[in-house]
């Protein structure tokens, strides 16, 4: 069977409307399928968007359809037994170094509406109603049959399989890859809720009390909260509906504030799980999102992992099936992204049991953690590594074969491997461009820094080896150098952010990480490493 497709996306959530969006923009030949004929009822749990995310949005072109749809949180809030709270001011720290500090809450059903607006311009559309029924692979492509919510059956050949079909994946199933982990002891409630109560709206607010632990996120509207309830407790038997008044009841019995539920628009339970794919890749199958990795809601980070696997595999996938790079750098994708999410499944694994632990020493945990939590928020070094956490920003993947250091590290500033850093520089008219809208084109992007106190001659030989390193896979762009299309940086701002002290390199991938970095710059090392990851480049130094 003709292979008719590049790659066939299974799932229709964020992660794969992400993958399929990505894909396209590259130039593959994709289509996406989900099995719902339409979005879940209750409009899903995923509420937090992280900062890293909303960068990911800006590159993507779709940040301010994100921004019209996103309430920016202004604080984290605990709770005292008091009714008084401890509040973590959510702000921009500048080592952080983005454009969209800060936390925003998305209801997940308008987080998809804006990541399937692309699509439509990139000729692709989600096809609802059709789910994986089977597939084999071979070494040159996938055979998936699909079928159609009226039983009919669709032959596809493609090149490559996606599963972001979540929790329940198909494609993780038809793999036969492990998903270990297990389902947490406890009864969990949602409600969509507005509220009268005396706490300010645009605020997260967190209850632990002996009776559970209850989450706020303010959502578009008036007084409107996603209320999170977890209680130590077993939970009734599945599907058992949940009224308003069991709803309230537990609320006041876990928040110390007085409130009158005006309006409950959802009310439902559910189960939460923690779970990681042994592997994301098996041949020309990967898994990205929940299908890969599920756990509790600590920290907001679910949702946005799933964004940040497909946005990480994406790229690769394109230039490896394109021939602009080469088939070792799939690898690659399994060797970040599953550290990841095994790192976060256990952190949020460990919150979850001190918050909502059963027993009477889960209970004391409970009773004492607003005040701890009140005492930790006063502290600086406290606040950044919170905020670092939550925004996703401090991931890295310093370990990957992708990440080359050529001489020394800098001692401040991002490594091979780390994210990089957004910086304000001015172009050759005097105005200023961020760096981050520099780095948007579906391709690398090398910086090569002149070094702050560079002169003419410099500044010129820059100019020269960016016109010869440059081309259709590679960006090049000459930072201390307004001249012939290159960028001033005159206070010095770029090159802190970067840690650069004199002339260097650093490679920036299309998912906006450091691959690789010369410092000072090495012309001939520089080159044997883009001839490494550019198979166009081969052998042209």
């Amino acid at each position: 069977m003709a292979r008719a497709l590049d790659a066939l996306v299974v799932g229709g959530g964020p992660t794969g409307l992400t993958m399929a969006g990505e894909l396209a923009r590259r130039g593959l030949a994709v289509r996406i399928v989900d099995r719902a004929l339409e979005p879940p009822a209750d409009h899903s749990r995923a509420l937090a968007v992280q900062a890293r995310t909303m960068e990911i949005f800006r590159r993507m072109g779709i940040v301010d359809a994100a921004l019209e749809r996103a309430v920016r949180v202004g604080g984290f809030n605990v709770l005292l037994a008091n009714g008084q709270r401890a509040r973590l001011p959510i702000f921009d720290f500048p080592e952080l170094s983005t454009p969209i500090p800060g936390i925003f809450v998305i209801q997940q059903l308008d987080t998809e509406r804006v990541l399937a607006s692309r699509l439509p311009g990139l000729g692709v559309a989600l096809e609802r109603g059709v789910e994986l029924a089977a597939y084999a692979q071979d070494s040159d492509g996938v055979t998936c049959t699909l079928r159609r919510a009226d039983g009919s059956l669709e032959e596809v050949r493609a090149g490559w399989l996606l599963g972001c079909d979540g929790a329940r994946s198909a494609v993780r199933k038809g793999a036969d890859i492990a998903f270990e982990g297990d389902t947490y002891d406890d009864h969990c409630m949602l409600g969509d809720l507005v509220l009268d109560w005396p706490l300010p709206d645009g605020e997260i607010y967190l209850s632990p009390s002996r009776r559970g632990v209850l989450a706020a996120f303010p959502v578009l509207g008036s007084h409107r909260f996603r209320v999170i309830l977890i209680r130590p407790e077993a939970p009734p038997e599945h599907g058992a509906p949940v009224s308003r008044e069991e709803f309230e009841a537990a609320m006041r019995e876990m928040i110390p504030v007085p409130f009158e539920v005006q309006r409950a628009i959802v009310l439902s339970r559910y189960r939460l799980h923690h779970r990681v794919a042994t592997r994301l890749r098996k041949g020309r199958v990967f898994l990205a999102g929940d299908a890969a990795h599920i756990h509790s809601p600590a920290g907001g980070q679910g949702m946005n992992t799933g964004i940040q696997d497909a946005y990480n595999l994406a790229w690769k996938l394109a230039a490896v099936e394109q021939g602009r790079m080469p088939a070792w750098l799939l690898d690659t994708y399994e060797m970040e992204r599953l550290p990841v999410a095994r790192r976060l499944v256990d952190f949020t694994d460990r919150l979850f049991g001190l918050l909502a632990g059963h027993g009477p020493v889960g209970r004391t945990l409970r009773a004492v953690a607003p005040r701890l939590m009140a005492r930790a928020f006063g502290i600086s070094v406290v606040q950044r590594r919170i905020l670092g956490f939550l925004s996703q920003l401090q991931i890295r993947y310093r370990k990957s074969p992708l990440s080359v250091q050529i001489g020394s590290p800098p001692e401040h500033g991002p490594r091979a491997g780390d994210r990089a850093p957004d910086a304000v520089v001015r172009g050759a008219a005097g105005e200023q461009v961020h760096l981050i809208d520099l780095m948007r084109g579906a391709g690398s992007t090398l910086l090569l820094f002149t070094g702050p106190q560079a002169d003419g001659g410099a500044r010129e030989h820059a100019r020269k080896l960016a016109a010869q390193l440059g081309g259709p896979d590679l960006e090049v762009l000459v930072i201390g150098a307004p001249e012939a299309g290159g960028y001033a940086d005159p206070d010095g701002h770029a090159h802190a952010a970067y840690g650069v002290s004199s002339s260097a390199a650093v490679l920036v991938r299309p998912d906006g990480y450091l691959g690789v970095r010369s410092d000072p710059l090495d012309e001939d090392e520089l080159r044997r490493a883009l001839d490494r990851l550019f198979t166009r480049r081969a052998g042209s130094a």
